[in-house]
């Protein structure tokens, strides 16, 4: 076989924006190891912990002094944030071995040195990038009408901030009580930012290589200067990268698997919140603001749901190229390795909330029709 040689661009390279966006929010460690760095990090987590703590507090001490507008708008953010700090545990406790698919991404990629090859990884990265920064600002659109309806409509605050709620002097305690709370927000979204989108990130890079090993595969028996052994090599070669495939997919399929079937579960609820706000109790400047967080709301799951879905389509085409690769002219050895190699990529790869459900656009819609039918319920039960 002839000497490998390393990609220009590499698999890991679609994580970049999403490590930098962990360590902005304390999951992963500033290097080097300075007093400020680990100060960062406590005061995130501090952030991340006590964030629904402070909004339930605001809820339930004004609950009655506000209109029910008022108060949706702030529990359906409220829910959310509920979830944030222990999707981000989840995150921080298995970082490790996040981190630990980029060796085996840095193994397959070694494999790919043609021009289409590249640039299909190329393309990995930029779709990456990509998803993770419409995500980003999809996310700020939504902290910016939120703290803006709050400037002009003159509502109450959203958190319940210890030191600064004690200052006396009202228009002090006004100003710096607005400005924390935009720059919580805007921080709890960006802790979101990174827990919604590195599922969907993992899983594109997972596409990527099983396309790869769909070309791989379909060249198998095709190259005249191989001799059998040769041709052997290479089977056993493509064997081990779809096996390194299955472990990255085991890897991050344990790690989302249960942070996906809660958002799925607070989605439903949280969809239930907001259509009763805007079909019953919501002004137009509260629609707005509601409708948005509705769009921030689908997109916590929807793109890793989508890149699920595509990843089962593209396993399906794994044993097609298989089964029309040039098997026919091999040795004996090659034809009873490859009747193995193909039972064995039969089973798609698949991701599951803890083992209850299936987690691809199928699920994800069948959780939005059943939210989307309450208020055609609820008007056949008025008529009835």
């Amino acid at each position: 076989m002839k000497k490998l040689r390393k990609p220009e661009i590499k698999t890991n390279d679609s994580f970049t924006w999403l490590l930098r966006n962990w360590e902005l929010t304390g999951i992963k460690l500033l290097h080097p190891y300075k007093f400020l760095n680990l100060l960062h990090i406590v005061f995130s987590w501090i952030l991340i912990v006590l964030s629904p703590i402070s909004m339930g507090t605001v809820i339930f001490n004004t609950m009655g002094d506000t209109s029910m507008t008022v108060t949706l708008t702030s529990f359906q953010a409220s829910l959310n944030a509920l979830l944030l700090p222990f999707r981000t545990l989840v995150i921080t406790i298995n970082f490790k071995r996040l981190r630990s698919v980029e060796q085996i991404f840095e193994n397959l990629d070694q494999f790919y040195v043609r021009e289409e090859e590249r640039l299909e990884i190329k393309n990995c990265e930029k779709t990456c990038r990509r998803l993770f920064f419409t995500i980003f600002i999809l996310y700020n659109i939504y902290g910016v009408s939120t703290w803006l309806v709050t400037l002009f409509a003159h509502n109450r605050d959203m958190f319940w901030l210890l030191f600064i709620d004690w200052i006396p002097y009202q228009p002090l305690r006004h100003c710096l009580h607005f400005l924390s709370e935009v720059v919580m927000i805007h921080f709890l979204l960006q802790a979101s930012v990174s827990s919604d989108t590195f599922p969907a990130i993992y899983i594109r890079a997972l596409r990527t290589h099983i396309k790869l090993l769909t070309g791989r595969v379909s060249r198998l028996g095709t190259n005249s200067v191989f001799n059998d052994e040769q041709n052997f090599r290479e089977l056993v070669a493509c064997i081990s990268s779809h096996q390194q495939i299955l472990q990255v997919a085991d890897i991050v399929g344990s790690i989302f698997s249960l942070t996906i079937f809660l958002q799925l579960a607070f989605g439903a609820a949280i969809l239930c919140v907001c259509m009763l706000n805007i079909f019953i109790f919501a002004d137009t400047m509260h629609k707005v603001t509601t409708i948005v967080y509705y769009l921030v709301v689908l997109m916590q799951t929807v793109p890793s749901c989508y890149q699920a879905s595509m990843l089962e389509a593209d396993c399906a085409k794994l044993p097609h190229a298989i089964f029309h690769c040039n098997w026919l002219d091999m040795d004996k050895r090659f034809r009873k390795l490859i009747i193995y190699f193909l039972h064995h990529t039969q089973t798609e790869i698949t991701f599951t909330g803890v083992k209850l459900f299936r987690i691809n656009l199928s699920t994800n819609l069948s959780v939005r029709n059943i939210i989307s039918e309450l208020p055609n319920s609820r008007l056949h039960c008025t008529h009835s």
